[in-house]
């Protein structure tokens, strides 16, 4: 003899049916961001920022060396352009100088060409000196060390110096910390 479900109890096993089969299909979509599949990378584009104040194509090459295991080999990093820049991108968010205040940001490319991955503290290369003051080297406040440089491969990265809009005569200072510097002028036309 067959056993008779109660209408009641036969309506709750639908309604269940139905919130699970919703559950399974409408919960993902809660958590997935479709609103830029494209791209993952957290250096996002400056198309949503003002354009540059000023910039000035350098491309200048250093190579400074990097103590590995069995050896000292070295590491190549080119300062490709500099850029006086109102609006930036700081870890995916629009970041805006204060009232009297810009961003001096540095595109840099980094070449490993050792067979091995290396960290490297970009920042610990590049000093600035504003207003020909010497005396009173700025170190970059904008950067993404330890920048991770993966074996025989090439990364992208930034550096940058809040300075003031009146700040005139940049010079950069690149080398190692305890060794001499090669002066590199800013001459931009602001």
């Amino acid at each position: 003899m067959a056993r008779r479900i109660q209408p009641k109890r036969l309506l709750y096993l639908i309604v269940g049916a139905l919130i699970l089969v919703g559950g399974i299909i409408f919960i993902p979509k809660l958590f997935t961001d479709t609103s830029n599949t494209s791209s993952s990378n957290t250096s996002s584009s400056t198309s949503d920022t003002k354009p540059a104040r000023a910039s000035v194509d350098l491309n200048k090459e250093f190579e400074f060396p990097v103590s590995t295991t069995d050896k000292t080999k070295k590491v190549k990093m080119v300062i490709q352009k500099a850029q006086l820049l109102d609006e930036i991108v700081v870890k995916g968010q629009k970041a805006t100088a204060v009232a009297g205040r810009t961003f001096l940001i540095l595109d840099i490319k980094i070449v490993n060409d050792m067979d091995n991955a290396l960290n490297m503290n970009t920042r610990d290369y590049v000093r600035l000196s504003v207003n020909k003051n010497d005396a009173e080297l700025l170190a970059p406040d904008i950067h993404n060390d330890p920048v991770e440089i993966q074996a025989i491969s090439t990364k992208y990265t930034r550096l940058g110096f809040p300075v003031n809009v009146s700040d005139h005569n940049f010079v950069l200072q690149v080398g190692e910390i305890k060794a001499a510097k090669q002066k590199i002028e800013l001459p931009f036309n602001n």
